[in-house]
């Protein structure tokens, strides 16, 4: 048990210990936490109570080391600058691996002077993680995650079940936005040719309003997979790197001014599988915005597009669907090359809608299309042909019957007469159905069983932490899911079947098995702590962490 920072940094911890906050205000509170554990017995530093060891002033946490879990703070309603809120090391020299922060709260934590510049999470080191944590009303300068890249590291880091909301937009003195103000960026235009290898997955991003890029991406071979964007007034953006996969995320703007999608710049990026649906954003905003480059650029300004990939994405009722060769600078003359646009849907309930945009139309561009299922819209400065983009086929659309309502082609559509088997490496569709050798334009199969769950309230954030401000839809749904471990046994009762998979508390996986309805037994090679995440076949999930010695 400890009672203030100083007991924190200045005792020297061992492999298996667990640190206990005593509930109630830490206030003006700097913590170091330097540890080394282990694998198999990390150290953890965690609140007597979750959501009731309360930090605020200037309080702060730096830790570095290895294996290290931070578990259940809270910080409300702070006044820090000049550091980060929270930081994955404890000097320029002494970085963090291997260790996480989770269901955890930043809430209100904001310097007097909105224009001061503060980061509420700086990530260094590699292999660490920030899942279940809930992030609301940053209201002042500075991205409010940031990854930070050192030469000769590939991060590794998973940002995961996290809950990002109401970030509000500081304006200059002609109402736009101000640069810096996104909520994840993974490193910077300096960095951004080196390897990141970051996942960003299963967030829910709610009226995330600083500036146009929500996710602003400056490295390579990052993925993001199964976010909910929800009435965002901005994109995921990749603005810098090479290589990176957007795969299976969910864009709701509600008709909302200014709500996008992605936008991509640079080389080899994928973009597959993801929803667009009502966003008013054009240009730089529109649904899928692919950005004219200049010639030798620097690394802070626009690269050329090379071999984008843009296949089986869905877009309803966007004020502009495509957005190609855009930028908002005439003086850059370098167009997308080696791009396909294969397999998408779009469906419009509006003849007046944009459905594509090119923007200059250069010689040199190389852009091909191909079985793009389009229902109705407007064209600009584009002639396609019937294999290219196929127009006036009824998709039959329905709801699905998600957490937060989206549409689907019903079991009838004639998409149905327009599948292919291209692409064997997009193996599921948007929500985990098997694609199979008749992959349905777009990203929903017209028929299989789903087994990836959309992003919920219930299913991301602090356990203790259930906004009052959010309005995102959402279904809580009970498995009956239970477990304990013994002896390197893990025993489950579960009330639906589905899998289970097993991590290490660092968030690595180690092993996966099916369930039946009922008892079922799984063996361990160790012991330690671990993370339970359980799925039922009709994609609810369920997740628990026990220990095992």
């Amino acid at each position: 048990m400890v009672s203030n920072a100083s007991e924190i940094s200045g005792t020297l911890w061992y492999p298996g210990d667990t640190i206990v906050m005593s509930n109630g205000i830490w206030t003006n509170q700097a913590i170091y936490f330097r540890a080394e554990g282990s694998e198999d017995l990390p150290i953890v530093l965690m609140a007597e109570t979750p959501g009731e060891v309360i930090l605020n002033g200037s309080s702060k946490l730096s830790f570095s080391g290895k294996y290290l879990i931070v578990d259940g703070l809270y910080f409300k309603d702070g006044t820090l600058s000049g550091s980060a809120v929270v930081e994955f090391r404890t000097s320029s020299s002494s970085l963090a691996e291997n260790c996480r922060l989770t269901n955890t709260v930043i809430k209100n934590y904001n310097p007097p002077l909105n224009t001061t510049d503060s980061k509420w999470v700086s990530l260094y080191g590699k292999n660490n993680m920030v899942d279940h944590c809930s992030f609301e009303n940053k209201n002042n300068s500075g991205t409010l995650l940031v990854v930070w890249l050192t030469s000769g590291t590939t991060p590794n880091h998973i940002i995961d079940s996290n809950y990002f909301g109401y970030r509000i937009a500081n304006l200059d003195s002609n109402g736009n936005e101000l640069n810096g103000q996104e909520i994840i960026r993974i490193g910077d235009s300096s960095t951004s040719m080196q390897t990141a290898g970051v996942v960003v997955s299963n967030n829910i991003f709610e009226h995330c309003d600083g500036e146009i890029e929500i996710i602003s991406n400056k490295s390579c071979e990052n993925i993001y997979t199964n976010n909910l964007f929800y009435e965002c007034k901005g994109m995921l953006t990749l603005r810098h790197g090479n290589r990176c996969t957007v795969e299976g995320n969910y864009f709701i703007g509600n008709k909302i001014k200014d709500t996008g999608g992605v936008r991509i710049i640079g080389e080899d990026h994928k973009v597959y599988n993801n929803y667009f649906e009502n966003l008013t954003g054009s240009g730089y905003r529109a649904g899928l915005c692919i950005v004219r480059g200049k010639e030798n650029s620097a690394l802070n300004e626009y690269f050329q597009v090379k071999n984008a990939n843009v296949m089986f994405n869905t877009f309803v009722d966007c004020e502009q669907s495509f957005a190609i060769n855009y930028n908002s600078s005439s003086s850059l003359n370098m167009p997308p090359i080696g791009t396909r646009i294969d397999h998408n849907h779009v469906y419009n309930t509006s003849s007046h809608q944009n459905v594509i945009v090119y923007n200059v139309n250069i010689e040199a561009m190389d852009v091909s299309w191909k079985n793009n299922l389009m229902n109705q819209g407007m064209y600009t400065n584009l002639t396609y042909s019937p294999t290219e983009i196929i127009v006036g086929i009824d998709p039959s659309m329905t709801q699905a019957g998600t957490s937060t309502e989206i549409y689907e082609p019903a079991s009838t559509s004639l998409l149905a007469d327009y599948t292919t088997d291209e692409y064997p490496e997009i193996s599921m569709d948007i929500r985990g159905r098997d694609r199979g050798n008749t992959k349905t334009p777009g990203a929903s199969q017209l028929m299989g069983t789903t087994s990836l769950e959309m992003p919920t309230i219930e299913s991301v954030g602090a356990s203790f932490f259930p906004s009052t401000e959010t309005k995102v839809k959402a279904v809580k749904v009970s498995t009956d899911f239970f477990a304990y471990a013994v002896n390197k046994q893990i025993y489950t009762k579960v009330s639906m079947p589905g899998t289970l998979a097993v991590y290490d508390i660092t968030g690595r996986f180690i092993v996966q098995k099916r369930l039946e309805t009922g008892l079922n037994s799984l063996s361990l090679s160790k012991n330690g702590f671990f993370l339970l995440k359980y799925k039922t076949n009709t994609g609810i999930v369920s997740s628990q962490k026990i220990a095992n010695f």
